[in-house]
């Protein structure tokens, strides 16, 4: 109701001129010179002097100097003038002494309407505003106050009947008041459920449903915030959606996430994948587009544990068109199984974790322009997460069993490992995340087995308020140990990083993303290499 009464106050009533223009011509100088003096104040919003000028031309009328429509004017003006200053008790008299005149402007009703709704003389006001709405004087807003008065006289079916006939009225009418209509018609429905046997069928069937489509009307409204937060009240207490698990884990709310993202970058040197065997340098640099789409829902047993499928395929595609760089041309299609139990460890959430992981790629590897199967990679892991294992951070640490198929049988592989990862955040709001990991694996090729360390630190840094940018900086070190060719000696693969994220528009998020990745190592033409990543990202959750 408060952004109604601010519609009311913010309203001109622009008939007022034209009435003073007209009614002008039949006042003496003195009077005429009087009138201007109010309209002049009541332009600046100066309303005290607006009242004083007024007061002085009642007395004039009162001497027997005007006409029925020049009394019917000072006091229609008096009483929007007392409005504007929220001196309802002092505008309602002046209304009734203009309508007892008949001097009735198309605005009128509604002041009037305004008026005694202030005053709390609902059933007056309520009347008000029906005399408004017949004489076609912001409908909306009219329909909203008789149906907000009917139901707070408990006159319900009333009250959902008017706000419904908001519905009816042409979309640019109806803009500033339909979704706090339908919002209402949410508390009536809920009011009722509430005396219902089965509340929480009613809840569930109809209640949240209707605050759901109040909150499509406009998710960025001012209300939108009060709908979500009703609907997830009533979720809570009437335990329609799972938010916490037995050990007071949140849940993922809403249980899906989906996401498509377009990334255009500079790659300086585009090499497929570091896993392979061989790592040679493209040495020229291409502008790459990789196109994105990601999908996961998660299902709750009870509130012990949790499953969640999801499905990721990116088509990745080098604009320069020669050889040697397009032979990087890839599609790479993954699905994965995630799991979780919940339960404590001393007294603290914990989570006991089974992850399963199929990655299929097919890639130019001909320079055919013709993308063939390349890999197929399948991973198994099995994990811990304890909140407060570290300070109050969450940790995770996980072991995991990979099968690396190539379409060459001499570089398919097995892979055993362990890794361990600590996500720290602050009271500055800074979050710190730490992994560290190390892999054994066996190459068919005997030639390429190695032993691998990997160690990288990020922060995520609290957004720029006055842009909204949130910054990301990483920096990652990994040793790779060939055990059986000495040519190459102890590599070292160097990664900083930087992120720049802002939401933009609805559901959008912009990314400038920039690597850079060295790998030192004493074979240099085949496993050395340098290269640099920098472009922007767009994407888009659902």
């Amino acid at each position: 109701m408060r952004l109604l009464m601010l519609l009311g106050t913010l309203m001109v009533p622009f008939s007022l001129y034209a009435q003073l223009e007209s009614s002008s011509a039949s006042s003496d100088v003195k009077f005429e010179t009087e009138l201007k003096r109010a309209r002049d104040f009541f332009g600046e919003g100066k309303y005290g002097a607006t009242r004083s000028s007024l007061n002085a031309l009642g007395e004039t009328l009162k001497g027997g100097k005007g006409n029925k429509t020049l009394i019917g004017l000072v006091a229609y003006w008096t009483g929007i003038t007392a409005n504007r200053q929220q001196e309802y008790s002092e505008s309602i008299p002046m209304f009734e002494q203009a309508l007892s005149v008949d001097y009735k402007p198309k605005d009128i009703y509604y002041e009037y309407g305004q008026a005694l709704y202030a005053a709390e003389k609902l059933p007056e006001a309520r009347n008000a505003f029906r005399e408004s709405l017949k004489r076609g004087h912001k409908r909306a807003v009219c329909l909203y106050y008789i149906g907000f008065i009917s139901q707070t006289l408990k006159d319900h079916k009333k009250a959902v009947t008017f706000y419904r006939a908001i519905q009816r009225l042409p979309k640019e009418e109806q803009d500033e008041t339909i979704q706090a209509s339908e919002m209402q018609i949410g508390d009536i429905y809920l009011e009722q459920a509430e005396k219902h046997p089965d509340a929480y069928r009613a809840i569930q069937t109809y209640v949240i449903p209707q605050y759901q489509r109040a909150l499509e009307i406009n998710s960025d409204s001012p209300l939108a915030s009060d709908l979500r937060a009703k609907i997830i009240e009533l979720q809570q207490k009437y335990e329609l959606v799972l938010f916490r698990m037995r050990n007071g884990r949140p849940t993922s709310v809403p249980p899906y996430l989906m996401k498509l993202s377009e990334d255009i970058y500079l790659d300086t040197n585009p090499v497929f994948a570091a896993q392979e065997t061989t790592n040679s340098s493209a040495k020229q640099s291409s502008l790459v587009s990789k196109t994105e789409a990601f999908g996961r829902y998660t299902f709750y047993h009870k509130n012990i544990m949790s499953i969640s499928p999801e499905m990721k395929f990116n088509y990745t595609r080098h604009l320069k068109r020669e050889a040697e760089i397009y032979r990087n041309d890839n599609w790479v299609l993954a699905p994965a199984i995630r799991s979780s139990y919940e339960h404590t460890w001393r007294k603290k959430p914990a989570s006991f974790l089974v992850d399963y992981d199929y990655v299929y790629s097919n890639r130019d590897r001909n320079a055919a322009q013709e993308l063939k199967f390349n890999s197929r990679v399948q991973t198994l892991s099995i994990g811990e997460r304890i909140v407060g294992l570290i300070s109050h951070g969450e940790s995770t640490l996980r072991l995991r069993y990979r099968d690396f198929n190539s379409y060459s049988a001499q570089a398919n592989s097995k892979t055993m490992g362990a890794a361990f990862e600590h996500i720290q955040p602050t009271q500055s709001g800074k979050m710190f995340i730490y992994n560290l990991g190390y892999d054994v694996t066996r190459v068919t090729n005997d030639a390429f087995d190695s032993n691998t360390l990997f160690m990288r630190a990020d922060v995520i840094l609290p957004a720029w308020k006055k842009w909204q940018i949130t910054p990301q900086v990483g920096f990652g070190l990994t040793l790779t140990d060939p055990l059986n060719d000495t040519s190459r000696g102890l590599e070292k693969t160097y990664n900083p990083s930087l992120r720049l994220s802002k939401p933009m528009w609805k559901k959008y998020n912009l990314s400038f993303h920039a690597d850079y990745m060295q790998n030192d190592s004493k074979n240099l033409e085949s496993f050395a290499y340098k290269k640099s990543m920098y472009g922007f990202e767009l994407a888009y959750l659902f």
